[in-house]
């Protein structure tokens, strides 16, 4: 990931060997009598006046991030609050590409407080400094098992015993006993219960336990289901696809459940909801269920059930799984704790474990609520990034707070709105009770306020039609082909499968949306987003931007963009675009290409096929452009494939592989695109390959059939070979060659 959400703490990075680099900066804060040190992966914070940056800290506090900036580009860098940067103080610094020493200072104010470090060159406008500009030492931690210990205590359970009202987040309900034996069977209780030593029992409480709990039902059975081996396929499909795997392993659950016990949990007792429909949770029970333990198979031995009655209580069971607030009768409460040993549960902590809880309950008290410290503590409590990691469909959480309202983040979290419904993978929907206390700290993460950002201006109905206009693909309108990834509402995106844009006005912030249509790749590398607008002067991209934005305020009341119904195609003829005196860019599912590629027609009748995926060319052809007719109304063809827009023309190039080499003749680097910007009416393409940026440009060659690629490297330090030739070194190096030639 290239930035975690917000604050990320110390048990994070446990396995980080002393002296070694890793992600974030260490604060050191001091706030009333108490001191505190700890890591986040960025300064950024937003606090109201009862709020500190750390609990153990009071609302008035001080003292300074430090650690490492990591700079790709030499340029001159200006912030927006003064900072020390290689022992130099300033807002301005001019820096080379690689790592430099770094502190920020800060002195919290009385009222709100805010920290939001931005940055800027030449070449980029105000943008947050990204966390994966920032490092440090481990050596330089000054107490890291106390962040960790925190952890392992609120894994642990312990304030189940032991009352933590005044801590942070430190609560961990674990799953309820009520009517378990209609659940379950007296085999795998007795089973389970044997393994069970949190807390020490025998193996004839084991036996007691287990008559008591088999003895707990509920009055009413399960509905009886049925399932074939159909059901089953289908369950392991979904096993894999909704997620469940990214949290759980099949464990045996044949030995505990039945078929119709399983799809009732499912349905009604799984939390979070992952809003199953009956066939669904029939098929993914029946699955589940094939999987069994022998261990939990064995016959239990006859247990007393008032004697496993008197044990559930003596033991303390009730503390974690009853969830009637009860604790253990003379528990000391959490704060007054000062040993890592317990004589009722045995957590199973390592030596160095027992030592980190230990620091934990031996340092400073909690003593102030600090949403942003807390943050990363609820999203590992509720296992969000088992999903939200690379490798997986499920969006970044980078950002999310700066991009999407705070209000949306809560029709997300508890209301089931989803911008991507085709997704396989899904968002699970939780408890609003639940979600809402640490609703806003999605924000204070970034440094912002809760809320939906700053407000836009007010526009004209003109312009709001104007807006709409660019969204469809009739160039009278100047339509820029946003449906052709993105879904408006009900009607399907013509190509790509891009968030839904009908809804994009009530949940982004308008701010983020400026920034992010001047220039995608600076906020997401590689993405598939074109890059429009950040060639243009300020206030022409801007007046563009503004009135896409104007368009999207309307809503579910705005006229369909042009584009997705058949009398758009015969009204506006965009089935078949011709290119004029600039070149026409089409982001369409191509011939031989992956779902990223991008269609571009040359004045003078050239064409070409550039791939986002692979970053490179991968086809020219002459004699016209493309037609989209069989691609406009449909998603698949006959035989369910994507179908692509047809040439138009003749191939008259190929591409063999891509051509650019680094380090050696054979060896192909790693790519990343980073979006395309158009100069002089050309589009010209940006990727990366390792760690050097490519601007690439293509134009036709007057006279001939032939188009030249006009290359730059931004720094040549090593063997650097395009098409076999070594290419020289230095910076802003630029290279030419021909296609068809």
């Amino acid at each position: 990931m290239t930035r975690r959400a917000g604050y990320w703490l110390c048990f994070a990075c446990a396995a980080a060997l002393p002296g070694q680099t890793v992600p974030g900066l260490i604060g050191n804060f001091t706030g009333g009598t108490s001191k505190a040190s700890f890591t986040a992966a960025t300064p950024n914070f937003h606090l109201e006046p009862n709020e500190s940056i750390h609990p153990a800290l009071s609302p008035e506090f001080r003292g300074e991030w430090s650690g490492s900036l990591r700079i790709l580009e030499n340029a001159e860098y200006e912030f927006s609050s003064e900072v020390t940067v290689n022992g130099k103080s300033g807002r301005k610094h001019t820096l080379s590409g690689g790592t430099h020493r770094f502190t920020l200072p800060y002195v919290r104010a009385a009222g709100t407080a805010s920290l939001r470090l931005l940055w800027r060159t030449p070449a980029f406008e105000w943008e947050p400094v990204p966390a994966a500009a920032w490092s440090h030492d481990k050596l330089d931690e000054a107490n890291p098992d106390i962040e960790r210990g925190r952890m392992l205590v609120l894994e642990a359970a312990c304030a189940n015993c032991h009352r933590a009202a005044d801590m942070v987040g430190m609560e961990r309900r674990v799953a309820s006993l009520a009517g378990i034996g209609g659940r379950t069977n007296a085999k795998w209780l007795y089973a389970w219960l044997n393994r069970h030593q949190v807390v020490e029992h025998t193996e004839d409480q084991s036996a007691n336990l287990a008559a008591h709990l088999v003895a707990l039902r509920t009055a009413a059975p399960p509905r009886a289901r049925k399932a074939n081996e159909v059901s089953v396929g289908k369950g392991g499909e979904l096993f894999g696809t909704l997620g469940c795997a990214h949290c759980h392993t099949l464990g045996g659950l044949g030995s505990k459940y039945t078929l119709d016990v399983l799809t009732e949990e499912l349905l009604s007792k799984h939390q979070p909801s992952m809003m199953l429909n009956g066939d669904d949770a029939v098929s993914l029970a029946a699955y589940l269920i094939r999987s069994t333990n022998v261990e939990y198979e064995k016959p239990a031995p006859a247990g007393d059930a008032s004697k496993g009655a008197a044990a559930f209580a003596s033991l303390g069971c009730a503390s974690c799984h009853d969830h009637d607030d009860d604790r253990k009768p003379g528990a000391k409460p959490l704060a007054a704790l000062r040993s890592a040993e317990c004589r009722v549960i045995r957590p199973a902590w390592s030596a160095d474990g027992q030592k980190a809880a230990a620091a934990f309950l031996n340092g400073p008290p909690d003593r102030s609520r600090a949403p942003v410290y807390e943050f990363p503590i609820r999203l590992a409590k509720y296992n969000c990034t088992s999903c939200h990691k690379p490798g997986t469909d499920a969006p970044s959480l980078d950002g999310v707070g700066e991009k999407l309202k705070t209000s949306w983040i809560g029709e997300v979290l508890w209301a089931k709105k989803r911008i991507r419904p085709g997704r396989e993978l899904r968002m699970p929907n939780y408890s609003e009770a639940e979600m809402r206390p640490w609703l806003s700290s999605f924000a204070k993460v970034e440094g912002l306020a809760p809320g939906d950002g700053s407000a836009p201006p007010s526009f004209p109905g003109a312009k709001r039609f104007e807006g709409i206009g660019m969204l469809g693909t009739n160039p009278k309108t100047r339509g820029m082909s946003c449906i052709g990834c993105h879904d408006w509402g009900a009607y399907k995106s013509l190509g790509e499968e891009g968030p839904q844009l009908i809804d994009a006005a009530a949940r982004m912030r308008f701010d983020w949306f400026e920034r992010w249509m001047r220039n995608p790749a600076r906020i997401l590398s590689g993405t598939s987003m074109p890059n429009y607008f950040s060639s243009l002067p300020r206030s022409r991209a801007m007046d563009s931007i503004h009135t896409l934005w104007a368009g999207l305020e309307l809503g579910r009341h705005a006229p369909v963009p042009d584009g997705y119904r058949t009398g758009d195609l015969e009204v506006s003829g965009e089935a078949k675009p011709v290119p004029g005196k600039e070149a026409i860019i089409v982001r369409w599912d191509m011939p031989e290409a992956t779902p990223a590629a991008i269609a571009v027609g040359l004045p003078g009748g050239l064409s070409y096929c550039f791939d986002a995926a692979e970053s490179r060319v991968l086809y020219a052809w002459s004699g016209g452009f493309i037609d989209l007719t069989g691609t406009l109304l449909r998603k698949t063809d006959p035989n369910r494939r994507t179908p692509t827009a047809e040439i138009v023309g003749t191939i008259f190039w190929r591409g063999a592989e891509f051509p650019i080499r680094i380090g050696s003749e054979r060896r192909i680097p790693q790519r990343r695109f980073k979006g395309y910007r158009m100069i002089e009416g050309l589009p010209q393409f940006h990727y990366r390959i390792d760690d050097i940026d490519v601007y690439e440009k293509l134009s036709p060659v007057e006279g001939e059939k032939a188009i030249r690629r006009e290359l730059t490297f931004s720094r040549v330090d090593q063997p650097v070979f395009f098409e076999g030739r070594a290419v020289p070194q230095g910076t802003n190096v630029k290279l030419e060659a021909k296609i068809g030639q």
